[in-house]
């Protein structure tokens, strides 16, 4: 069975039982936010949910230097090679970057249910596309106005980058730790964003995949 948390007016999910419990564990879920399952209605505290469930707590133990354990904690970032993504955005004229970035941010929503980036993606890529329907449908008796709407979509994709940014370094400092990815040049990420982001996420799930031959 699948759930869904809802925090002040956001509602964030699916996620599975076991998935709840580790958010839960790690503080990216609180026991106050509200939760229902797939199917339901009525809101109820993740508390109520969680219930006798014993909740994973990482082990004292465990080596500062050791990531594995809080490595299988979260879905990993998209696998695409950042070559291949290079290359289907050049194929595609650009198209490929917005659909990376939504499959990128989306899979940020779920380790980072605070991260605003999907949403700032979805709104600049749909007046972006705005603003070419706009263009065609002047023809010759240009007014100016689909360059002043995709001027505001590309603005509003490079916060969504920025905001991508600050929640990648946030995840890969603190609840997942991933060195590599914890500091993100802001240059690159305004030229290159999709495409930066997507070759530090190689970077990262090959860091994780060393880490399971060890284990």
């Amino acid at each position: 069975m699948n759930y869904f948390i809802k925090r002040d007016l956001s509602e964030y999910g699916p996620y599975t039982l076991a998935e709840l419990q580790r958010y839960t564990s790690t503080g990216n879920v609180l026991l106050t936010d509200l939760c229902r399952s797939e199917g339901m209605t009525d809101w109820t505290p993740v508390s109520e949910v969680i219930g006798n469930i014993p909740v994973p707590v990482a082990s004292p133990t465990t080596p500062a230097g050791s990531m594995a354990a809080a490595v299988s904690q979260y879905p990993p970032p998209p696998s695409l090679h950042w070559g291949i993504a290079v290359l289907l955005g050049v194929i595609t004229c650009g198209i490929f970057g917005w659909i990376w970035a939504v499959v990128q941010a989306s899979w940020m929503k779920k380790v980072q249910p605070a991260s605003k980036a999907l949403l700032y993606y979805a709104i600049a890529i749909g007046l972006m596309l705005v603003s070419v329907f706009w263009g065609v449908a002047e023809g010759q008796h240009k007014t100016g106005i689909s360059n002043v709407i995709n001027l505001a979509g590309a603005v509003l994709w490079i916060i969504a980058s920025f905001n991508m940014r600050s929640s990648i370094e946030e995840h890969f400092s603190g609840a997942d730790p991933v060195p590599s990815a914890a500091s993100l040049s802001g240059v690159m990420t305004f030229f290159f964003n999709v495409y930066y982001f997507q070759y530090h996420f190689t970077k990262v799930n090959e860091a994780k995949q060393r880490q399971e031959l060890y284990r």
